[in-house]
């Protein structure tokens, strides 16, 4: 796993995670990857599906290859891993990527360039991400930043190649990172498993100097959530759905993010309206309600305690 100067998306590599995928699927996010990157490494968390010959036909080409991690280690295991190879092949750039994200033909041309341009300001970049898209929906989630109160909503001023957003964290599905932030920050923090592993990570590199920032001109297709419900409130949107699992990691890791030094104060009182808000709307109005207000109280139980890893067995 060399780095391949010739290449379309020379000396950046890609982390593709997977979890019990849909293989027509998988192979979209591949297809739409490969032409613009050096090389894909598929890190699976313990499928059962034989991906070994669904991802033949792709692997042939020398550009793909699969580590298999025998079970579930959590997503912040599984982008150690595929991080730690990146590192260690020489790589300079490497895109983080989930199984159900679809990049535009440009996306991460549009990430690199955005990112140059923000250096040539002076700003110390931790790394790019992309708007992204719910295919379910036609909703594009805005950029998130620290607000006093409540989270701060950042939309792009412009699309134009090179715009660029400041922000303090993005999804990790989409982040391009510099090796060399990767060395001086570290990777992600395994205990989290999932759920939050992108916004510690964001809030560490923020404490060390490091802003991300939302590339305007990249776009990415992805989902959020099993499914999503319409509600109104003050206004009508579409919200993403969480099993009961999920919803436990949820709330355990928001308020295991409030131990942690480097997590500015600022994120403390909008977090917790948000995670209140979270409670109160899947244990009254989701099914299953029981079993959502169940873990949830577990969340919050294992989050007060500090209690990290994963929860009982590794399924999701």
């Amino acid at each position: 796993m060399r780095p391949d100067p010739s290449s379309a998306g020379a000396n950046t590599a890609a982390v593709l995670v997977t979890y019990l995928p849909q293989l027509e699927e998988l192979h979209a996010v591949l297809q739409a990857t490969l032409p613009q990157v050096d090389r894909v490494l598929v890190v699976d968390n313990g499928s059962p599906a034989d991906l070994e010959s669904a991802l033949a036909p792709l692997r042939a080409g020398g550009r793909v290859d699969l580590l298999r991690l025998g079970r579930n280690f959590g997503i912040a295991h599984a982008h150690n891993r595929g991080l730690n190879a990146i590192l260690a092949a020489g790589y300079a750039h490497a895109l983080i990527l989930d199984q159900d994200s679809v990049p535009a033909p440009d996306m991460v041309a549009a990430l690199h360039e955005a990112a140059a341009a923000a250096r040539r300001t002076g700003m110390r970049v931790s790394t790019a991400g992309p708007r992204y898209v719910d295919p379910r929906t036609g909703q594009e989630p805005y950029f998130v930043g620290l607000g006093r109160w409540r989270f701060r909503r950042i939309a792009c001023a412009s699309h134009e190649p090179g715009a660029y957003i400041a922000v303090d964290w993005i999804i990790s599905s989409g982040m391009l990172i510099d090796a060399a932030v990767l060395r001086e920050v570290g990777l992600m923090r395994e205990e989290l498993f999932i759920d939050e592993v992108d916004t510690e990570w964001c809030l560490r590199a923020l404490a060390r100097g490091y802003r991300p920032i939302g590339a305007c001109a990249a776009v990415m297709r992805h989902t959020l959530g099993s499914d999503t419900v319409r509600v109104r409130f003050n206004r009508e949107r579409r919200v993403p759905v969480h099993s009961p699992i999920r919803l436990y990691y949820i709330l355990r890791n928001g308020l295991l993010l409030a131990r942690l030094p480097h997590v500015p104060a600022m994120w403390w009182v909008p977090n917790l309206k948000r995670l209140a808000a979270q409670f109160v709307f899947f244990s009254t109005m989701i099914p299953p309600r029981i079993a959502n207000l169940r873990m949830m109280v577990r969340g919050i139980r294992d989050g007060l305690l500090g209690r990290a890893g994963p929860y009982g067995d590794t399924r999701r």
